[in-house]
């Protein structure tokens, strides 16, 4: 019987995970953002392209425009784009790397909402570039001009509680499936 239990806990040790990996790809088609470099110089031209973002107004769809921005979700507005994925779900623009920014790592995000104001599921899409040379002056550094980090805040990383929960039932499942055959290994024959 305890075995049988160990086996329970050991597939329940699976549960966590399996739940936390399909609530982080349950929104479907993710929108995407790419540069064509992603080493730039501060006020240097640059293609981005976006996929999996829906119909914006200028499309007869009922989505705000997309918009490209400079550092984080709500920084400097580099281009609207009013039609938003009308073409195939995908566009292309050329953006100018802001003349001020000082050398360092940078986000552009491009982000849209929804008629009701939410953010469009599996928005906004994120490219890193680093900035590289002389920037006007008054110009800070992002981050302190170091490496971002690869987590950060509203990262999808497995949450702690759920790794914690993972290992005890992993550790209680191996343990009474381990303690149940040693028994049984001791056990004296019946009619000895």
């Amino acid at each position: 019987m305890r075995r049988r239990v160990g086996f329970l806990f050991i597939i329940g040790a699976a549960i966590p995970v399996a739940v936390f990996a399909s609530t982080a790809w349950a929104c479907g088609a993710l929108t995407t953002l790419d540069t064509s470099a992603s080493v730039v110089a501060p006020n240097q031209v640059i293609s981005v392209t976006a996929r999996n973002f829906a119909p914006g107004p200028a499309a007869n769809g009922t989505n705000s425009p997309v918009q490209i921005r400079w550092a984080s979700r709500d920084g400097q507005v580099l281009e609207e784009v009013p039609e938003g994925g009308s073409r195939g779900d995908s566009f292309t623009r050329n953006i100018r790397v802001p003349a001020n920014a000082a050398p360092g790592w940078y986000v552009i995000n491009a982000t849209q909402f929804t008629s009701t104001g939410a953010p469009k599921s599996g928005s906004p899409a994120r490219a890193t570039v680093r900035v590289q040379g002389a920037a006007a002056p008054g110009a800070t550094a992002p981050w302190g001009g170091g490496t971002p980090t690869s987590a950060g805040p509203g990262s999808p990383d497995l949450p702690l509680p759920g790794i914690l929960l993972s290992v005890a039932l992993l550790a209680t499942g191996l343990t009474l499936v381990f303690r149940d055959r040693g028994r049984k290994a001791t056990r004296p024959a019946l009619g000895a």
